[in-house]
C-alpha cells in the first residue's frame, strides 16, 4: 500500500528534496523501557540530542505549510520529544541547556558523512557543516565533563529512504525488501557511532531510542519488521552498557493498536508517520524512564 500527502503542485517544486524527506521517519518496537546500565550519570550543563526527524520534532503538515509560505523556521518545531525530555530534566537541574544537532533524513550512514537536509538549504536547530557525527564529537571534546545525557535515534531511515518516491509516495511493501540491508547497515554503523560518542565523553549518559511502527494502520505485518530492527538497535546499545528508551509498547501495544497510533501519530487522516504532540510527549516519557532521572527528584 502507499502513503500520499496531497497538494501535488507544491510537491513538484520539492521533488529533489521529497525522496530524502520521506526518510525523516524513524519507527519501531523495542525490548525494554530501560536498559540496565552499570553506571549513572545525572544531567550536567548540556543535554546533547542527536538523530533524525523525530529528534528534530518534525511534523510534515507544519513543515510544508512553512515552506510554501516562505516562513520555515526550525525553532517552530518545539513540541518534539527532545523539548519535552529537556523540560523534565529542568525540574531537577534548571541550568540544563539543550544542544539539538538532529538532522531530518538522517541514516546511520549519513550521520557519518553529510546532513542532507542541511545540504538542501534547510536550517537545523543547531547548524553545522559536514556530518552530524563530526559536530557531535567536536562539541563533546570542547565541553569535557559538561555533557549528559546524550539522546540518539537512528536506524529506520536506513530502510525507508530507498522506498521514498519523488512525490511523497511511500511504498510500504518496499520496506519488506529494504529491511535486510538496513539491518546490515545498522549493525555495521551504529556500534561505531555509539562507541565514538562514549570515547569522546565517557561521563555522558547515552540513551538510545528504538522505534514505534506507524505503518501498522496500513500493513499489520510491518510490526514484525520494526520489531527486528528494534531488537538489533537495543542489542547494540546494551552491549555498550547504554540505556534504551523504547517506544513500540506505548504506541503499538497499549490499547487498540490502530486507535492508539491515530492518537500518538499523525497517520489519521494525514498519513504523516511522525508523532503528534501527544506522541512526542509519550516518547519523552520513555526517555525519562530509561534515564532513571526520576530518582533525583525524590
Amino acid at each position: 500500500m502507499r502513503n500520499r500527502l496531497t497538494n501535488r503542485g507544491m510537491w513538484r517544486k520539492l521533488v529533489p528534496f521529497a525522496g530524502m524527506w520521506l526518510a525523516l521517519t524513524a519507527f519501531g518496537p523495542a525490548v525494554q523501557s530501560a536498559a540496565t546500565a552499570g553506571h549513572f550519570n545525572p544531567p550536567k550543563h548540556y543535554y546533547l540530542a542527536l538523530g533524525d526527524s523525530l529528534a528534530f520534532g518534525a511534523q510534515l503538515g507544519k513543515f510544508f505549510q512553512e515552506v510554501s509560505s516562505g516562513t520555515y523556521d526550525p525553532n517552530s518545531f518545539n513540541t518534539g520529544y527532545v523539548d519535552d525530555f529537556a523540560a523534565r530534566m529542568k525540574s531537577i537541574e534548571p541550568r540544563v541547556e539543550t544542544v539539538n544537532l538532529s538532522c531530518p533524513t538522517e541514516t546511520t550512514s549519513s550521520f557519518q558523512s553529510t546532513c542532507l537536509f542541511r545540504a538542501l538549504g534547510f536550517a537545523l536547530h543547531t547548524n553545522y557543516g559536514g556530518s552530524q557525527e563530526t559536530a557531535a564529537l567536536s562539541f563533546l571534546r570542547a565541553h569535557p565533563g559538561q555533557v549528559s545525557p546524550i539522546s540518539i535515534d537512528l536506524g529506520f531511515d536506513d530502510a525507508l529512504l530507498p522506498c521514498a518516491g519523488p512525490t511523497f509516495l511511500v511504498d510500504v511493501a518496499c520496506i519488506h525488501r529494504t529491511m535486510p540491508a538496513a539491518l546490515q547497515s545498522v549493525a555495521a554503523n551504529l556500534p561505531e557511532i555509539l562507541a565514538a560518542l562514549h570515547k569522546a565523553s565517557p561521563s555522558s549518559e547515552i540513551v538510545v531510542m528504538t522505534y514505534y511502527n506507524p505503518f501498522f494502520v496500513e500493513d499489520a505485518s510491518t510490526d514484525a519488521l520494526v520489531s527486528t530492527l528494534d531488537n538489533e538497535i537495543a542489542g547494540i546499545a546494551k552491549a555498550q552498557d547504554m540505556r534504551v528508551a523504547e517506544t513500540f509498547v506505548p504506541f503499538n501495544r497499549t490499547g487498540d493498536e490502530a486507535t492508539t497510533l491515530c492518537t500518538l501519530t499523525l497517520m489519521c487522516p494525514g498519513l504523516d508517520y511522525h508523532a503528534s504532540d501527544d506522541g512526542y510527549s509519550a516518547i519523552a516519557t520513555q526517555f525519562w524512564t530509561a534515564s532513571g532521572y526520576a530518582r533525583l527528584g525524590d
